[in-house]
Formats: structure tokens, sequence, C-alpha cells
């Protein structure tokens, strides 16, 4: 995780994920607004993502399922997680905003789990695009219990498969 910069923001309950990619902004914002792409960076190492919707645009939503397909991961092997993206805003090649639901198979989504708003930025420079992610909490305490579930760690692992994605 040492080329991934971790930033949290109790004060602002925001957590930011930078990353920095050989690649310009364009092939960046292909892994989130095209569904191949899409389906094929996000989610952890091991995990497979399949999407119910796909709808990139303001008012839009991606329904999308992550099943953990290694079995070296024997916690989570089989295992599936649901979520639910409701974008919000697209400006092309630069950013999105979206909240993100934990949900069900059905896409509704789970109360009891912590909602985040996702703010996406691209920002390139000398052939180099860096990736901005910062999702912001209702509380410090549920960003507190998304850090605890592990998500610098998945989304770390997730911007790994970004990276060779990215390279072809």
């Amino acid at each position: 995780m040492d080329n991934v910069k971790v930033t949290k923001d109790v004060e602002n309950k925001t957590l930011t994920i930078e990353r920095a990619f050989d690649a310009p902004k364009e092939k960046v914002w292909r892994a989130y607004a095209d569904k191949e792409w899409f389906e094929k960076w996000w989610g952890p190492e091991g995990w497979e993502t399949t999407t119910k919707v796909f709808d990139f645009k303001p008012g839009g939503q991606i329904h999308y399922c992550m099943k953990c397909v290694d079995p070296k991961q024997t916690d989570w092997f089989g295992q599936e997680s649901w979520g639910l993206m409701q974008i919000e805003s697209v400006e092309e090649n630069v950013g999105f905003t979206a909240m993100d639901h934990f949900s069900d198979a059905t896409g509704e989504p789970n109360a009891s789990m912590p909602r985040q708003k996702f703010v996406v930025k691209l920002v390139e420079q000398d052939g180099k695009t860096n990736l901005v992610s910062s999702s912001v909490l209702e509380t410090v305490e549920q960003m507190e219990e998304l850090v605890k579930m592990g998500m610098i760690e998945g989304f770390s692992s997730q911007l790994n498969r970004l990276e060779e994605l990215v390279k072809e």
C-alpha cells in the first residue's frame, strides 16, 4: 500500500484514498464509466463483480455484486456482497459523485450498514492520472466501522486491479 495515500479527516467525516496511475485520465475514467471495465476491477483481488444494473449517468445507478472466488480467502470464499451506487453528478473524464450503499440482491439499501457519498476526481499531470476517491460518511463512527471492515485494504487491493486494467 506504499503507492496509496490515505487521509482520515475526522472533523469532516471523510476518508480519502489517492493513487497515481501511469495512464491518461480517459482510461481511468473508462474503468468507472464502462460496464465491462467496471466489472474487471471493482472489488478486491480474489473477488469477481457482476452488475445487475449499470446506468452511469446523473440519476442513474449501478447495482453490483462482488463474490469471493479465491479459495485462499477461506472466511470469505463463496460469500457475496451487494452494493447500490446512486449516481448524483458526472463530469466526463474529471469526476463524479454518488451515494454508495450496502444492499441486497433486489437493490434494497441495508439501513443498518454505513452509507457513503463517493466524491471521485481524476487529475492528469505529465501523462499520469491521480485518482482521488473520498468517502464522506454521516458520522465518525461509520467511518471507523468501514475502516475496521477493511475498506482501506480492500480498496487498495481493488486499485491494484485497476492498475493492471489501465496498463492494457
